[in-house]
């Protein structure tokens, strides 16, 4: 049975991990076999995060089909896969890869499979997610990524390791004080969307500190106890666009993400600062970027920004590695 030959179904906002439904993109999914899956995504004509851009990700953000395939992963682990609604999902690694050439366009199928299932007891505790998404004929991307499910209380317990008076929310987080980057060296035109602060650039790096974007609700769409991947994914972003400029490539709104890997180390807190270094890299590898907090590192990311192609001169996007 194919989601797109029965009709893509509205589903529940609550089985996305989203609260506000113009930041619910999934329409549909259904299971395909015991490892698999199909599910359809609906990109926004209009939106105020994944379309603000001053460059060539305005047609179609990388991010959003990230975000698209978590959304995918997410419901697929609650309605195919058993895991309770309040399981909790903790990101171990995920990578990427984006085809910019692809003609955009608003739907977006994605196929999904699963592996190395990790269990306790008859529940499943975390999993390995494989997703290619495509448009109609054309391959969009692909993305991998590696998620616990711990219990609720079981996350409770490891969380309070740390704040045992209590979990922190965003919803009580003061702006991060600093000065934030202007919104078009990163390629943004918003204020809102801007991740950066108190920038500083020399030959081999380019450093800043992280502005917790809680007024966001793309970003925080609900209250959280620490800074979720996707904001650490967009500073990644900003922080290897301004990198790209200053050591010599296009500016940040003549490029586009087309690569991504990142492993998370531990949870990147609320109160501490939290700072991005980006390394240059040797030839034409990806941007290193260590984020660190506390004076330990919390996650490192590999970002490659590319100037597209034009459509004649589209190149394959290959499989993610892990």
């Amino acid at each position: 049975m194919s989601v797109v030959d029965e009709g893509p179904p509205r589903v529940d906002r609550l089985l996305l991990h989203r609260v506000h439904p113009e930041e619910a993109f999934l329409r549909g999914a259904v299971a395909t076999g015991p490892s698999s899956f199909e599910a359809v995504a609906l990109l926004p004509a209009a939106h105020p995060h994944y379309r603000g851009h001053t460059g060539p990700s305005r047609d179609r953000d990388p991010l959003l089909l990230l975000e698209c395939a978590r959304q995918a992963e997410t419901y697929a682990a609650h309605a195919f896969y058993g895991v309770d609604t309040d399981a909790r999902f903790v990101l171990r690694t995920w990578s990427a890869t984006f085809d910019p050439a692809a003609p955009a366009g608003a739907e977006v199928r994605l196929t999904g499979t699963t592996s190395g299932a990790r269990r306790v007891g008859d529940r499943l505790r975390g999993m390995t997610y494989d997703l290619e998404l495509r448009a109609g004929d054309d391959r969009l991307g692909a993305v991998r990524m590696d998620v616990d499910h711990p219990s609720a209380a079981a996350y409770r317990m490891l969380r309070r390791r740390k704040h045992p008076g209590g979990l922190p929310s965003s919803d009580d987080l003061a702006p991060t004080p600093g000065h934030p980057v202007d919104p078009a060296r990163v390629g943004r035109l918003r204020a809102t969307d801007t991740l950066l602060q108190d920038v500083a650039t020399t030959d081999g790096t380019v450093t800043a500190v992280l502005r917790v974007p809680v007024e966001n609700p793309s970003l925080f769409d609900h209250a959280q106890d620490h800074v979720p991947a996707m904001v650490l994914m967009e500073a990644a972003r900003q922080v290897a666009a301004l990198a790209t400029a200053a050591w010599g490539g296009p500016a940040a709104d003549r490029t586009v993400l087309t690569a991504l890997t990142a492993t998370f180390v531990d949870y990147a807190e609320l109160g501490p600062p939290l700072v991005l270094v980006a390394d240059r890299p040797p030839g034409d590898d990806p941007v290193r970027i260590t984020f660190t907090q506390a004076g330990a590192v919390v996650a490192t990311a590999r970002i490659t920004m590319t100037a597209p192609l034009s459509p004649r001169g589209r190149r394959t996007c290959p499989a993610p590695r892990s």
